[in-house]
C-alpha cells in the first residue's frame, strides 16, 4: 500500500463525523474538521503531515518521530512531517491531530494513544470548580490559564465515563447504542464556533454527552443525552430536527394511532415526573394531523428532546455516579426505542 493509499484508508472512518471533510491545501490532499485543516499528505515525499501544537511538534521532532515541514524553505511551526508509511503510528497521529483541531487535544509525551479504558473515578471537585469558573469568566484567557485542569480533571475522566456509562446503557436500554469516547462522537467540543454566532460566549460552561443509535452520529440519530453544568445534571432522550425521508418516516409512524399513543403515553409518564419537552418547531400541524390528536403534540416538532434536571448528587465525585446516571436514563428506554424503530435517519 502506498503512502497516499494508507492516508485515505485511515481517514475514511473519520467521515462518520460530518464535520470531517476532504479538501486541498497548497495543492496537497488534506482533511479538515469543521473547516480547520488537521492533516495532509506530501505526495513528493509520501510523508504524513499533521497539525499539532508547537510544543508537540517540537517533541516529535526531538524524539526522531517527525521532521520539520518546510516547503520552499519556510518552516511551518505547527505542522510536522511523519515519513515512511506506518499504519499504527499514522493512525495515532491522525487521531491526535483531529482531536487537536477540536480544541480538546490532550498533550502526551509519546506517540501512543492516550488510555481511554481506565475505570471511571468520578468527576473531581477541581474539574467542577473549573466549570463554575468558566461560567463566571467565559474568556479565552481564563480557559488557557486553566486548560490543563480541563484536560486532566474533565476531558480524560469524560472518556472513561463514556466507556463505562455506554456499557451500562447497552445492557439497560439497547445493545445497539454507540458510545465513542472522542470529541465529535459521544463527547462535544467545549469551544463554541463563533464564525456563525458571534454573540455567543467563546466556551460552553458545561459538558455534553450523547449515546446514539444509528449510522449517522448523535446530531442526526436518536440519542440518550446528558449534560453536566456547574450545578445541575440534565439528562433525557432526543433526536435533532429531521429532514427528508427520515422526517417522512417519523410522520408516518405518528399517523398510526397505536404508535402515536405509545409515544404520547411514554412522554406523559416522564413529564408527569418533572421532565420537560422542547418547544415546537412549527406553528401549525402538518397536513393530515388534527389539533386534538395525540400525534399532533409531536407532529409540530420535527425533532425533540425530553429532559429532566437534577441538582448535582453527592456521588458525582465517585464511581457511583455511573449508577446514578444509568438509573435516571433507563426510564427513557421506551422513547428511545420508539424513535430508533419509528424513523430511519439513514435514509
Amino acid at each position: 500500500m502506498t503512502g497516499e493509499q494508507l492516508f485515505w484508508n485511515l481517514v475514511e472512518p473519520m467521515y462518520i463525523n460530518p464535520l470531517v471533510q476532504r479538501s486541498t491545501m497548497m495543492g496537497l490532499p488534506c482533511v479538515r474538521f469543521d473547516g480547520r485543516f488537521f492533516a495532509s499528505l506530501d505526495r513528493r515525499t509520501t510523508a504524513l503531515l499533521v497539525k499539532l501544537s508547537r510544543e508537540r511538534v517540537d517533541e516529535l521532532i526531538a524524539d526522531g518521530v517527525g521532521e520539520p515541514f518546510a516547503p520552499a524553505g519556510r518552516i511551518f511551526r505547527e505542522w510536522v512531517a511523519i515519513p515512511e508509511p506506518d499504519r499504527s503510528r499514522w493512525q495515532r497521529l491522525l487521531t491526535e491531530a483531529r482531536d487537536h483541531a477540536t480544541g480538546a487535544a490532550t498533550p502526551t509525551t509519546s506517540t501512543e494513544a492516550p488510555a481511554t479504558n481506565a475505570a471511571f473515578p468520578g468527576f473531581s471537585p477541581a474539574g467542577l470548580a473549573f466549570l463554575a469558573g468558566l461560567a463566571h469568566n467565559n474568556t479565552k484567557r481564563y480557559f488557557d490559564t486553566h486548560r490543563r485542569t480541563y484536560q486532566t480533571e474533565l476531558l480524560e475522566p469524560s472518556k472513561a465515563f463514556v466507556i463505562a456509562l455506554g456499557a451500562a446503557l447497552q445492557q439497560r436500554v439497547s445493545p445497539h447504542l454507540r458510545a465513542e469516547p472522542r470529541i465529535g462522537a459521544s463527547l462535544f467540543r467545549i469551544a463554541n464556533d463563533l464564525r456563525f454566532a458571534q454573540n455567543r460566549p467563546p466556551y460552553k460552561p458545561h459538558l455534553d454527552f450523547a449515546f446514539w443509535q444509528g449510522p449517522l452520529g448523535p446530531r442526526r440519530d436518536p440519542s440518550l443525552i446528558l449534560r453536566i453544568t456547574p450545578t445541575e445534571i440534565h439528562l433525557g432522550a432526543d433526536v435533532f430536527a429531521l429532514t427528508g425521508a427520515a422526517l417522512d418516516h417519523y410522520r408516518a409512524a405518528l399517523r398510526d394511532p397505536a404508535r402515536a399513543a405509545e409515544l404520547d403515553n411514554a412522554v406523559t409518564a416522564l413529564t408527569d415526573k418533572g421532565a420537560e419537552l422542547s418547544e415546537p418547531t412549527r406553528v401549525r400541524p402538518p397536513a393530515g394531523f388534527t389539533p386534538t390528536s395525540p400525534a399532533t403534540r409531536f407532529a409540530v416538532r420535527d425533532g425533540f428532546h425530553l429532559t429532566q434536571h437534577f441538582a448535582h448528587p453527592a456521588t458525582i465525585v465517585t464511581a457511583e455516579f455511573l449508577t446514578w446516571c444509568t438509573d435516571r436514563l433507563a426510564p427513557y428506554t421506551p422513547i428511545h426505542q420508539w424513535l430508533a424503530t419509528g424513523i430511519s435517519t439513514s435514509a
